[in-house]
């Protein structure tokens, strides 16, 4: 038996909490991934005009682009191992921002899931973003 603490657990035990605890933390880290991609698809928007983020479901992948190319990318899959699911179901989502910072596109709903954790992000039409 292992000894945590004074009292004794059986390491068996341990094992789907930390599988858990793992899951969630790629969760979530995936989610700020894409949360990085917005803010700075907005920000460039605002120096340049106009950019974008896409994200596709398979493989589960997301792209900040711009006029001149690609920004930066973020391959949940490979990174992270989570599989993405988007409003509707839809295999691909552009999330499009204007020159005033200002989302011009359909409200979209991206969960992240590995294993039994999910993490969920919400972004308006305005391009506002949400954590659940």
């Amino acid at each position: 038996l292992f000894v945590w603490g004074r009292s004794r657990v059986p390491p068996a035990s341990i094992a789907p909490a930390a599988r858990r605890q793992r899951d969630r933390a790629q969760v979530v880290g995936a989610r700020e991934a894409v949360v990085g991609l917005l803010a700075e698809a907005r920000l460039t928007a605002i120096e340049s005009g106009s950019a974008r983020v896409r994200i596709t479901v398979s493989p589960p992948m997301a792209e900040a682009l711009a006029r001149g190319g690609s920004l930066r990318r973020a391959a949940l899959g490979a990174e992270f191992g989570v599989t993405v699911s988007l409003s509707g179901a839809a295999n691909e989502a552009d999330l499009a921002y204007d020159g005033l910072g200002l989302g011009r596109m359909a409200s979209q709903t991206i969960v992240f899931r590995r294993g039994r954790e999910a993490a969920e992000l919400v972004v308006s039409a305005y391009g506002r973003v949400r954590r659940r």
